[in-house]
C-alpha cells in the first residue's frame, strides 16, 4: 500500500509544462482562461518574466498591495521591510498607507485599506489547507472462473512467479486491460 497526495488543478497551474500551465500561458484564449480560473478559485495571476504565475488567496491575505500613482502599476509584496529597502520606503510609512492614515508616500498609494489591529503584535498568518491523501493498493481481488473462489493478491508479480504465470498478463487483468488469464478474472461484487 502506498499513500500519495492528490494533484489538483491548483498544484498544476504553476508547474511549467503541465496542461493547466499551458492553458494559462500558451493558449490563444489564455487571458479569458486566467480570468475564469480566478473567478473559480480566487487569488490572482501576476507576470513572472515571460510567464504568468498564480498566487493563492491565502498568499494574498498574508501580503500587501501598493500602486504607483504615476503609472497605475499594482505591486504585491510579503514583507514591508524588504519592499521598503528595494524602493526607498520605510515600513512605518507603508503601514500608514495601508491603514489609510496617508494618501500617498513617495509616489505610492494603497490599493486596499486594512483596519488597524486593536491589540499589539502581528496578525496571525492564514495557512493553506492540507492536501488530500489517497491510499493506493498494489494488489487486486481475483476470482477463479471455475471454482468461483474470490481471493486478494497483495503482490501480483510474486503470486505470478509462485504459480508459474506471466506477471504482465496478470497485471493486464488487474488493470482491466484483459478480461481473464488462466481462469482468473478481476472480481466484481456486482456481477452475479
Amino acid at each position: 500500500m502506498e499513500i500519495r497526495e492528490l494533484k489538483t488543478e491548483l498544484d498544476e497551474v504553476n508547474r511549467k509544462g503541465s496542461k493547466t500551465w499551458l492553458m494559462m500561458n500558451d493558449n490563444s484564449k489564455a487571458a479569458f482562461l486566467r480570468q475564469r480560473f480566478v473567478e473559480k478559485n480566487g487569488g490572482s495571476f501576476y507576470r513572472e518574466g515571460r510567464c504568468w504565475a498564480w498566487r493563492s488567496p491565502v498568499e494574498e491575505k498574508n501580503g500587501y498591495w501598493l500602486k504607483r500613482a504615476d503609472t497605475g502599476e499594482k505591486v504585491f509584496f510579503d514583507s514591508m521591510t524588504e519592499f521598503g529597502k528595494k524602493n526607498g520606503l520605510t515600513p512605518v510609512k507603508i503601514c500608514e498607507l495601508l491603514n489609510g492614515k496617508r494618501k500617498t508616500y513617495k509616489g505610492w498609494t494603497a490599493v486596499e485599506l486594512r483596519q488597524v489591529k486593536e491589540t499589539t503584535g502581528s496578525n496571525i498568518k492564514a495557512k493553506e489547507k492540507e492536501k488530500e491523501k489517497v491510499k493506493i493498493f498494489e494488489g487486486a481481488m481475483f476470482q477463479n472462473m471455475i471454482t468461483k473462489e474470490v481471493f486478494h493478491v497483495d503482490n501480483i508479480s510474486k503470486y505470478a512467479k509462485d504459480n508459474n504465470m506471466s506477471g504482465s498478463n496478470l497485471y493486464k487483468v488487474a488493470r482491466g486491460k484483459a478480461k481473464s488469464y488462466r481462469n482468473l478474472k478481476l472480481y466484481n461484487p456486482l456481477e452475479p
